[in-house]
């Protein structure tokens, strides 16, 4: 369990070790929900995330000697 504190404009931190957890990157979405008492975030994670944290898997891997393709075929899933 992590806390953050909600500034005066409404907006909090999520923590990095959660949204690593879930593997939430910079763009993902959040749908928030406000049910007895507690509010619950959920982060949608897409297709989108699981490509930018390929991408992120495979920084500081090029050689220099990669075409564009090659590129592109190492970061499909």
């Amino acid at each position: 369990m992590a806390t953050t504190v909600i500034t005066s404009k409404g907006t909090t931190t999520i923590p990095q070790s959660i949204r690593e957890q879930a593997g939430a990157l910079p763009g993902a979405r959040v749908e928030w929900s406000f049910s007895e008492g507690v509010i619950r975030g959920i982060v949608q994670v897409d297709g989108s995330n699981r490509l930018q944290r390929r991408i992120r898997q495979l920084a500081g891997t090029w050689d220099g000697h990669v075409s564009g393709a090659e590129l592109l075929r190492r970061t499909r899933p």
